[in-house]
C-alpha cells in the first residue's frame, strides 16, 4: 500500500526535477517526506488497533468465563445447602464473581474507548483501508453486544443475590426461632427432670415429727387411758420440713446416732442399711434401686426409736 501511494509522487517528482529549479525540487521533496510520515503513522495506528482488538478478545473470553461461573452459582438452590455457613460462603463467592465481572466490564469500556479513538485516527489518516475499518467496526459491535449481555447478566445476578440474601435472612430467622424453641424445651425438660428426681427425707423422734406436722396420731390408744396411738404420715406434707435431695445423685442417706424405722410408704427391700438391728436401721441407708424405692412416695420419714 505504501508503494502504491508513493509511486505517483515519485514519478511526478522525476518529471518536475527535469523542468524545475532547485526551489521546486525542494518543495517536491518536502511533499514526499510528508506522505511518508502519513503512511508511517497509519502503520502505527494499524498496530495499535490490532493490539486493542487482541485485548478486547481476551477480555471477552475472561468475561464469558466469569459469566459461566455466575450462572453456575446462581443455579445453586440455597435450600439444598447443608447449613447457613455454606449459604454464606456461596453468597460471598457470588459477590466475588460479581466484582470480577464489574472489573472486566470496566476494562472493556476502556478498550472500547481506545478502539473508537484509534478508528477515528485511522479514518483520518486513510479512507482507503476499508478492510481494517470494517474489522474494527465488527469488534466494536462485539464489544457493545458483550457489554449489553454482561450488564443484563449482572443485573439478573444481582437480583438473585438479593433474593437469596432475603432467603438467608429468613432462614436465619427460622434458625433463631428453632433455637429459642429448643432452649425453651431444654429448660422445660431440665425442670421436669429436676422435679422428677427431687425427693425429701426427714429424721426425728415421734414427738418431733408430730410437732412438725410430718406425722399424725390416729385412732384410739392401745389401752383405754394409757399407751400411744398409731402414727401415720400427714395427708399434706410440707417440703420445708424435709431435707431435699436428688434421688439419683444422693443414694446414701447418713443417719444420726440411734436406730430408725421407715414410717413412710417406701419399700426397704430396695435399700440396704449400714446396720440392721432387730429390723431397725442405723448408721446410714444405701439405696440401690432409686426408681423403685422412691416410686410410692417422694417423702421418706425415718422415726427414731
Amino acid at each position: 500500500m505504501r508503494i502504491s501511494r508513493i509511486t505517483p509522487i515519485a514519478l511526478l517528482s522525476a518529471v518536475a526535477l527535469a523542468a524545475c529549479d532547485n526551489g521546486a525540487k525542494q518543495q517536491l521533496a518536502t511533499l514526499s517526506h510528508v506522505d511518508s510520515l502519513r503512511v508511517d503513522s497509519l502503520g502505527s495506528v494499524r498496530k495499535d488497533l490490532l493490539e486493542e482488538v487482541m485485548s478486547s478478545a481476551q477480555f471477552v473470553n475472561e468475561i464469558n468465563t466469569e459469566l459461566a461461573k455466575a450462572r453456575a452459582l446462581a443455579a445453586q438452590n440455597p435450600v439444598q445447602l447443608d447449613n447457613n455457613s455454606e449459604l454464606q460462603q456461596v453468597n460471598e463467592e457470588r459477590k466475588r464473581v460479581m466484582a470480577r465481572i464489574t472489573h472486566l466490564v470496566a476494562r472493556l469500556d476502556s478498550v472500547q474507548t481506545r478502539l473508537a479513538t484509534s478508528r477515528r485516527q485511522a479514518a483520518a489518516l486513510s479512507k482507503q483501508d476499508s478492510a481494517l475499518l470494517q474489522q474494527v467496526a465488527a469488534y466494536e459491535k462485539t464489544v457493545a453486544d458483550l457489554q449489553a449481555s454482561a450488564a443484563q447478566e449482572r443485573t439478573t445476578f444481582q437480583q438473585q443475590i438479593e433474593q437469596q440474601n432475603a432467603q438467608i435472612a429468613q432462614l436465619n430467622g427460622q434458625v433463631d426461632t428453632l433455637n429459642n424453641v429448643r432452649a425453651e424445651l431444654t429448660g422445660q425438660v431440665s425442670e421436669l427432670t429436676t422435679d422428677k428426681n427431687t425427693v425429701y427425707y426427714v429424721v426425728g423422734t415421734r414427738d418431733e415429727l408430730i410437732q412438725k406436722g410430718v406425722l399424725v396420731a390416729e385412732g384410739q390408744k392401745r389401752f383405754w387411758l394409757v399407751g400411744s396411738r398409731h402414727i401415720e404420715p400427714a395427708r399434706q406434707l410440707d417440703p420445708s420440713a424435709f431435707t431435699k435431695i436428688d434421688r439419683l445423685a444422693n443414694t446414701k442417706i447418713t443417719l444420726p446416732e440411734g436406730t430408725y424405722e421407715i414410717i413412710s410408704r417406701q419399700d426397704p427391700s430396695f435399700a440396704t442399711p449400714a446396720e440392721n438391728k432387730d429390723g431397725k436401721i442405723s448408721g446410714a441407708l444405701e439405696i440401690q434401686q432409686p426408681e423403685q424405692f422412691w416410686a410410692p412416695s417422694k417423702f421418706l420419714i425415718l422415726v427414731r426409736s
